[in-house]
């Protein structure tokens, strides 16, 4: 029996060194890479762009950010990637910054807020990106959980605490799934283009963020051709819609900790915006059809921000915008024109 231990312990050890190594060095994810995000927020307030970024943690990338500013913003965004591309160009002689994060969620946006507070640097105006999965409690949205102190805080919980795990990180180290990811990382490792890399060039190969926040898309993104966008539009109407399956009615909660939020921001005399972003016309369509809360959703927020004030930018169907299918990126991402369209007031 010690035989057959020796010989297993004997066999297995190099295969476990190897996970280890490749999991540990190829880090497809980067969760070992704690300096990562820091490297970026460093850049970007700096006053350079960054570009050559991929895998890392956004909800952590903007606390870093936020971490370092010296003064509020006059405007920020807080949002999804449906609100990445509003830069400060749209909004001259103010000062602006972008915090979106993919995916947002309500935690997300509160989270972000508080970072602010605690910073004692709140805006004069927020500009928040409502999204057609806002008030779906089924929306899948997890990422928030790498903020959720700060959410915790907010909401003034005793029981705060960051939950990034890290007993759960390290048992990426051996996790097979994790060793065929990061071993495509391991190229870039070795010939030293896996790092964020500082530029004053807008527009380059891979995404880039800009010192404002926002965010240009790589080359290949940019300049697709129209029949490569309407194949993303058909791929993502083909598939499940992003967030809002299972949307199976307007979580009660999450509307009245939104209302309860917008309530906490006019206390603090900031000034509140709404942005929504619309969808492509086909992938609305059928939306409408078969995705009823959301525009129930859309409907709801319209109807309190025009009972409390509040200036609403577009709308989540092209259709009422006057927008085809060469406003878009893909099936839920609008281009520049279009979203300066929206600002504009159409």
């Amino acid at each position: 029996m010690q035989r057959f231990i020796n010989k297993f312990i004997i066999i297995s050890l190099p295969v476990l060194i190897l996970l280890f190594t490749v999991n540990y060095f190829g880090d497809a994810a980067r969760i070992f890479d704690s300096d990562y995000e820091k490297e970026m927020a460093k850049t970007l307030m700096k006053g350079s762009f960054v570009t050559n970024i991929s895998n890392y943690d956004e909800r952590v990338f903007q606390k870093e950010l936020i971490n370092r500013m010296n003064n509020a913003p006059e405007i920020l965004v807080l949002g999804s990637s449906r609100t990445m591309l509003i830069n400060s160009t749209y909004f001259p002689n103010q000062t602006f910054f972008n915090n979106s994060v993919s995916g947002a969620s309500i935690e997300d946006i509160i989270a972000l807020f508080q970072m602010y507070k605690e910073r004692n640097i709140l805006p004069n105006k927020i500009i928040i990106g409502i999204d057609p999965w806002l008030l779906n409690e089924n929306n899948g949205q997890s990422r928030w959980k790498s903020v959720e102190y700060f959410y915790n805080k907010y909401n003034k919980r005793n029981d705060a605490q960051i939950t990034r795990s890290s007993l759960h990180k390290y048992g990426e180290l051996f996790s097979m799934s994790y060793f065929q990811a990061s071993l495509k990382a391991i190229p870039k490792l070795f010939s030293g283009t896996s790092r964020p890399i500082p530029t004053q060039e807008k527009f380059n190969a891979t995404n880039t963020k800009l010192s404002d926040g926002s965010l240009v898309y790589s080359t290949d993104y940019r300049n697709a051709t129209q029949n490569q966008i309407n194949s993303k539009i058909a791929d993502y109407i083909n598939g499940n819609i992003y967030s809002i399956e299972n949307f199976e009615s307007i979580s009660d909660d999450i509307w009245s900790e939104f209302q309860e939020f917008i309530s906490t921001l006019k206390k603090e005399n900031i000034s509140v915006e709404f942005f929504l972003c619309p969808y492509a016309p086909k992938v609305y369509e059928k939306i409408s059809i078969n995705y009823l809360n959301v525009v129930k959703s859309e409907n709801l927020i319209v109807r309190f921000a025009k009972a409390k004030g509040i200036k609403v930018y577009g709308s989540f169907d092209p259709y009422s915008l006057g927008f085809d299918e060469t406003y878009f990126y893909d099936g839920m991402h609008c281009k520049e024109k279009g979203i300066e369209e929206i600002l504009n007031g159409k």
